[in-house]
C-alpha cells in the first residue's frame, strides 16, 4: 500500500473513531437519562468484546479496521459516559468526590496494567491471544456490572 496511502487511511480511521465517539457520547448520555445505566454500560463492555472478536476472527483489511474503529468510538463513548454516571448512582452524594477519585485511580491503574499484559501477550503469542484476553475481560466486566446493580437492588 505504501507509507503515504497507509498514513492517510490511518488518519481516516482515527477521524471516524472520534466522530463516532463524539456522536455516541451524546447518545449514551441521553439514553442514560432514560434507561438503566447498568444495562447500557454492560452493553458497551459487550461491544468491546465484539470488537476484539472481530480482530481475532475477521480477515483484517481496511473495511474491517474501519468497523473496528467505529465500534471502538462507540464503545469508548458509552464507557466514559456511563461509568461516571453509574458511579454517581452507586454512592451517596456527599461521597461523589471520593468515588470519582477512586474510579479514576482504578481506571488509570487498570489501563497501565492492561497495557503491560496485552502488550506482553501480543509480543509472546500474537494478536489473537492478546485480543481474546481482551474479549474475555470485556465480557467479565459486562457481567460484573449487571451483577453489581442486581445486588444493590436486593440490598435496598
Amino acid at each position: 500500500m505504501g507509507a503515504g496511502p497507509a498514513a492517510s487511511i490511518a488518519v481516516g480511521l482515527y477521524v471516524a473513531h472520534n466522530v463516532f465517539y463524539a456522536l455516541f457520547a451524546f447518545i449514551a448520555g441521553w439514553a442514560a437519562d432514560r434507561l438503566p445505566k447498568d444495562r447500557l454500560l454492560a452493553g458497551g463492555n459487550a461491544l468491546a468484546a465484539v470488537m476484539a472478536v472481530i480482530i481475532v476472527f475477521a480477515p483484517l483489511g481496511v473495511w474491517t479496521l474501519g468497523l473496528v474503529f467505529v465500534l471502538g468510538g462507540i464503545y469508548v463513548a458509552v464507557e466514559e459516559t456511563l461509568e461516571d454516571s453509574l458511579c454517581a448512582e452507586l454512592v451517596d452524594s456527599d461521597q461523589h468526590g471520593m468515588a470519582f477519585g477512586v474510579l479514576a485511580t482504578v481506571n488509570g491503574a487498570g489501563d497501565f496494567l492492561s497495557s503491560i499484559i496485552v502488550g506482553a501477550l501480543w509480543t509472546a503469542f500474537g494478536t489473537s491471544i492478546a485480543f481474546s484476553y481482551t474479549a474475555v475481560l470485556s465480557v467479565a466486566g459486562a457481567l460484573m456490572v449487571l451483577r453489581l446493580q442486581r445486588e444493590r437492588a436486593a440490598d435496598a
